[in-house]
């Protein structure tokens, strides 16, 4: 039983370092368009976390996964070019802004609403995000 348990331990740090290094190779490898789309999937995925870890109760890391939210729109809002973006990047840093205290309520409340909320406003940015190349090379031809 001790070896099956080692073994599964060596399993999970095998996949586990696989993963990182793949992760590390794609954002090596990624345009920025590409980059921030990363962003928007992995603050997708904590806002999902977060959701789950509040349904079942696990507030330690329900923390931890909106803090993770948290930090990443901090870093999509460093992405905001407001002289090129001008009205657009104005909207945008006033929507993170304003995920941001959404993420706060979730966080002090355990507010499955707040999170719903955020996820519905980032989901129709990351798709509109996804859509972007295609717009562009439509236009062009």
């Amino acid at each position: 039983m001790q070896g099956e348990v080692l073994l599964n331990n060596m399993v999970k740090n095998a996949l586990s370092s696989y993963q990182h290094v793949g992760y590390r190779a794609s954002v090596e490898y990624s345009d920025p368009h590409q980059l921030v789309g990363m962003l928007f999937n992995a603050l997708r995925e904590s806002l999902a976390d977060a959701r789950r870890q509040i349904a079942g109760a696990d507030l330690v890391s329900k923390g931890r996964s909106i803090a993770r939210a948290q930090k990443i729109i901090y870093g999509l809002r460093t992405t905001l070019d407001f002289k090129q973006g001008g009205e657009l990047a104005r909207n945008l840093d006033a929507l993170y802004d304003y995920c941001l205290r959404l993420l706060a309520r979730a966080s002090c409340e355990n507010s499955q609403d707040a999170l719903a909320e955020v996820s519905s406003l980032i989901g129709e940015i990351s798709d509109a995000w996804q859509l972007m190349p295609t717009r562009r090379l439509s236009a062009r031809q």
